[in-house]
C-alpha cells in the first residue's frame, strides 16, 4: 500500500485534501518496517514527527508515579500517534513500541507545512483530534504524568499549532 492510499483513509486526512496535497504530502512522507521491539518514540523526547501505522501492531506505554511502564493502548492498522508533539512542540507523551514486525508512515513537520498552509481545514481538524486525545490522555494519565508530560491544555492547542508552523 502507498502512502498516498494510506493518508487518504486516514480520518485527519480522508474529506480534506485534494489528490494533489494528498500526493505532495506522500511524496515527503516516508514509508518504512520496523521490527518487533523497536521503540519508534520515547516517553519524554521532543519529536518533529508523528506515525500511522499501516500494518502491525505497537504497544503504547506510559510511566508514572504508580505505574511505572504502564500499557495505555495498542494501536494497529489506520491508528496514528506522534501528533501531540508534531503538532504543539510538546514532549512525548508515551512510549511506542513495535509488537511484531510494522509498516508505517512517517510524517515529519516539514511534510505538514505546505498542507497545513493550504488547508485551514485540515488545521481545524487536527484541533479537534488534538483536544479528543488530549482528553484521553488525562483520563489514562496519573496526576503526576499528567502535569510532567503532556504540559499543553486543551485550550491551548490551536495557538501552539500556529506558533509552531509560523501561522501566528
Amino acid at each position: 500500500m502507498e502512502a498516498r492510499d494510506v493518508l487518504a483513509r486516514t480520518t485527519l486526512f480522508a474529506d480534506v485534501l485534494s489528490d494533489r496535497q494528498l500526493q505532495d504530502l506522500a511524496a515527503r512522507s516516508k514509508v518504512y518496517d520496523v521490527g518487533k521491539d523497536r521503540v519508534l518514540m520515547t516517553e519524554g523526547d521532543f519529536g518533529s514527527s508523528m506515525f500511522i501505522i499501516v500494518s502491525g501492531k505497537v504497544d503504547v506505554t506510559v510511566a508514572g508515579a504508580r505505574h511505572p511502564n504502564r500499557e495505555v493502548a495498542m494501536l494497529g492498522p489506520g491508528d496514528i500517534f506522534g501528533e501531540m508533539s508534531l503538532m504543539t512542540g510538546a514532549r512525548r507523551a508515551a512510549t511506542v513500541t513495535a509488537m511484531e514486525p510494522t509498516r508505517v508512515v512517517e510524517i515529519t513537520k516539514v511534510a505538514l507545512e505546505t498542507v497545513l498552509t493550504h488547508s485551514p481545514e485540515l488545521v481545524d481538524r487536527f484541533g479537534a483530534f488534538l483536544a479528543k486525545r488530549r482528553a484521553e490522555l488525562d483520563e489514562i494519565a496519573d496526576d503526576e504524568h499528567a502535569s510532567r508530560i503532556l504540559g499543553v491544555r486543551t485550550d491551548e492547542i490551536a495557538g501552539a499549532m500556529r506558533r509552531l508552523f509560523g501561522r501566528g
